[in-house]
């Protein structure tokens, strides 16, 4: 296990993310059209991985741990590249612990910084590493609502929703899972569609 956690950080959920000057009933409408925009033409490694983490999707299940969707990241390196990286034990890290665990020296094992996703290079960067078959994830950490979200095979695409300000950057194709916000679960969009801005956005693999 790569990472150094204090009991008192395992205990801290994270924090529902709250996008300034957007409804959520507007997210939600935001973000299935995210899903089922027209994109490129994916290639079969794309579609490998985005078709086995579908059925992390029932994280969102009222019947579910409550914390299952935090745990997303940890549960799919797992399930698509066998590491176990982001787990203790039995139990997948939350992400508040991944993100503030790849900020922080000495907690990593195996995982490099590429650099900030306010660069178009890093972004493209990340796309191309995560073509080739390596682990790559995008961090922002905060004191209670940090959040990890992970990088699949595609292409990078320029992609708005109201509120949010990525300018002309074309980001990578993710997956991003929320805590208590299940409108906000995607499988295969654009890196952009969730965070407001790229500021304090850091990307990070492992081949």
């Amino acid at each position: 296990m790569g990472f150094k956690y204090s009991q008192e950080l395992r205990g801290v959920l994270l924090a529902v993310m709250i996008v300034t000057g957007c409804s959520s009933a507007a997210i939600a409408q935001d973000s299935l059209q995210c899903e089922t925009r027209k994109r490129p033409a994916p290639a079969p490694l794309q579609v490998q991985f985005e078709s086995r983490l579908q059925p992390l999707k029932q994280c969102v299940a009222a019947v579910d741990d409550v914390a299952a969707c935090n745990r997303f990241v940890g549960r799919a390196l797992e399930l698509l590249f066998n590491n176990s990286d982001f787990k203790s034990g039995s139990q997948y890290l939350l992400a508040n612990d991944i993100a503030n665990g790849l900020n922080t020296a000495g907690n990593i094992r195996g995982w490099t910084k590429l650099g900030e996703a306010s660069e178009q290079a890093v972004l493209e960067k990340a796309q191309s590493l995560s073509n080739e078959g390596a682990q790559v994830v995008a961090v922002k950490t905060a004191p209670r609502a940090g959040h990890v979200v992970l990088i699949l095979p595609g292409s990078t695409e320029r992609f708005d929703l109201p509120g949010f300000s990525w300018g002309t950057l074309k980001t990578p194709n993710s997956a991003s899972f929320f805590l208590n916000n299940p409108e906000r679960v995607f499988v295969g969009c654009p890196l952009s569609a969730t965070w407001r801005s790229p500021d304090g956005v850091e990307l990070y693999f492992k081949r």
